[in-house]
Formats: structure tokens, sequence, C-alpha cells
């Protein structure tokens, strides 16, 4: 069979068409490892470096190319970066380190916690004729995209799949006001939530265009986090979801394809199978993840009713198996998800969510060994 570089088996897989084994992926905001799991990993595969936070609020780590060439991943990631402008306002308290992000939302770490929260939201009690007065980050801001070019041509270069992960409209637009205020406001006062998306997605829009800009000519992959669901269900009515939120990641999709080539993947946590339909009604072409604890997740059937026009990232579970199964029971639930995923392509094999700080070693090490073992065409 065909030696396929990185990026032909990650196009090829995306294409529905089987490449010689399956897509390993590790390192994205939604597909990577948090800090305390990665130097466990490095003590066990006897790498000595100290470990870089490269996404602060999940606290995930900087992966060293060596580890990614241990497990054969396909994918690299490059990444938007603050502005040059930007003032975190950082405290650190007794009991607590906080920051400001660009946007203005207050995110606070307890010094026992592994992750930041949001805490103060800027329009949290805004109204609607505030928002236009509110002091908006500038989405032209070149800075955040300083030097993307470069290392996007590099690892296209080189052979990889190149990829990158963004906010979505909801999900930014429920840091500005919390998560309980828009909620409310999508059912009382749907004029201020719709107005405030639309700001969203104007700034998102500037700043995505520029990223867009640079690196979109070698971009193979491109995420929108925008979690609508809960384990069980809808986080918001489906009627909702259509008439708010749906056309508004359509025009957010459209934008994106009309300056890349990219694959567009959706990133929503839970029981999302109620909107699988929207969601590829609106151009999405990748569903991350596949949270196979959620309700209505079954792989098999996932694949089944949708596997000649969606690929699937994920699925590999991190709610049990990964941080409380055996190695054997990580092996059996990585031939599952092989075997329900991977025929005719389409499979990227992936945790279901970033590897947290209660996995142990062990378990990673045979997740993608198994992977690369079993995951051949």
């Amino acid at each position: 069979m065909k030696k396929y570089t990185p990026r032909e088996r990650f196009r090829s897989a995306l294409e529905h068409r089987e490449p010689d084994r399956v897509v390993v992926d590790l390192g994205g905001f939604q597909s990577g490892i948090t800090g305390v799991a990665y130097d466990k990993l490095k003590r066990k595969l006897g790498l000595l470096r100290e470990t870089e936070i490269v996404e602060r609020i999940q606290q995930l780590a900087k992966l060293d190319e060596a580890v990614l060439e241990r497990f054969e991943v396909d994918t690299r990631y490059i990444f938007l970066q603050p502005s040059a402008n930007w003032n975190p306002q950082e405290r650190v308290e007794e009991d607590s380190v906080s920051f400001i992000d660009e946007w203005g939302t207050r995110w606070r770490k307890p010094h026992t916690s592994y992750y930041f929260d949001p805490v103060e939201f800027p329009l949290a009690s805004a109204a609607v004729d505030e928002l236009s007065r509110y002091p908006w980050l500038d989405p032209h801001d070149r800075s955040k995209v300083e030097g993307l070019k470069e290392e996007a041509l590099n690892l296209r270069e080189r052979g990889y799949a190149v990829c990158t992960t963004v906010s979505g409209v909801f999900e930014q637009s429920w840091y500005l006001t919390s998560l309980e205020r828009l909620l409310i406001e999508l059912q009382e006062n749907p004029r201020f939530a719709e107005t405030l998306m639309d700001k969203v997605l104007e700034m998102q829009t500037g700043i995505y265009g520029n990223l867009l800009e640079e690196a979109g000519d070698y971009l193979d992959l491109i995420e929108i986090w925008e979690d609508i669901s809960t384990q069980q269900g809808p986080l918001i009515s489906p009627n909702l979801y259509k008439k708010i939120m749906k056309p508004r990641t359509r025009e957010l999709i459209q934008f994106i394809k009309q300056k890349t080539k990219a694959k567009v993947a959706l990133h929503s946590c839970g029981s999302v199978s109620w909107a699988i339909d929207d969601f590829i009604d609106i151009g999405v072409e990748v569903l991350n993840p596949v949270q196979v604890g959620a309700a209505n997740m079954d792989t098999k059937i996932l694949k089944a009713r949708y596997g000649n026009v969606l690929s699937f990232w994920g699925g590999i579970d991190t709610q049990r198996i990964l941080p409380h199964g055996t190695v054997g029971e990580v092996e059996k639930e990585v031939r599952r998800r092989v075997d329900d995923l991977a025929p005719g392509g389409g499979y990227i094999m992936a945790a279901v969510h970033n590897i947290q700080p209660d996995v142990p070693p062990e378990n990673i090490i045979s997740m993608f060994d198994t992977g690369l073992r079993y995951g051949h065409y």
C-alpha cells in the first residue's frame, strides 16, 4: 500500500477515502493534554523538559515534537495570538489567580484548581443600546496573526495537516454576559441576544479574516468551538437554535469557506444528535467530539446515519475509560471506535476531549499505540 504523508492521510480520510491507517490527532484546544497529565507522560517516556502552557484557561501543554513523533500524530496546530496591546490585569491573591481576557471577561483559577473559570462578565447588566458603546477589541489588529503564515507554511512543507481552532458566536457571547443571562435573554429579550451575537460575529469575521488571509492557503482544518448541548440533550430549545444561533453560525462558516479550502469542523460537547442535520445544512464537515458517554451518541449508529457526509473526530472516552480504565480496557475502547468509525474513511482518532490530569500515562500510550497498530486499512 502507498505510504501516505500525514497531510495526505488526513485529506484522504476527510474526503471519505481509506488511507493506509486512521488519522491520529493530539494537540488542539479540544484534543490536547493538560500540563499535569503531560508532565506524567513525559516522565514515563523519559523526556525531561519543562512544560510550557499554550492555552491558559484549560491549562493545556505545548507539545514537544518528540512526543508528537513518538505517537505518529498527523496534525499540527497554529493558534491566534494575544494582541500586542492586551493588558491581562492579572491578580494574584491568597487563594487564586485571575486575569482579564481581550474581550473583557475576568477568569479565575483557585490555587487548588486545574482550570480558569469566567467569574466577571463585562456585559452582565448591559442594556441593548449600551452594546454599541462597549470598548470592543480591535478585530483588525495584525499582531494577533504575526508569523502565522510562516509557521503554517513550514508545517505544510514538512507534510503535516495544519489545523486551527476558533471560538463560535454563541460561546463567545455568553463569555461576555454569563451563560445564565444569555439563556434568559434568548427567551425573554431576543433583541438583546441577537444584537450581541451580531456584534460578536462582526468582531470574529474581522479577526478570523486576518487569520485566513495569512494562513488560509495552508490550513487543512479550522474548528469552531460552540457548545450547545448537555450530556442529555439540547442546552437551549431546538427552535431557538434554528431561529437565532444557526443562521449566525452559517454566516461564520460561509465567511470561512470563502477564504480557505480547509475543512470546517464544529466542536460541541454532549449529546448533539438532535442538531447534526442542522450542522450538515450549514456546512459543517467534521463533528468534534463524538462524546460517547452522552445520550444518543452511539458511534455505530452515527456512522451508519451520517458517515457518507460527515467525518467524526474523537470518540475515545475521556470520562471513564481513559482516567479509570485498565490498559486492556483502553485498548478495547480504541478497537471499538476504530471498528465503528473508520470504515470508508472519515475518522480522526483522538480522545473525546482534552486529556485530563487524572489520566495515567500508561493509558495515553495504550490509546495511541493501539490506534496505530489496529487502525490500518
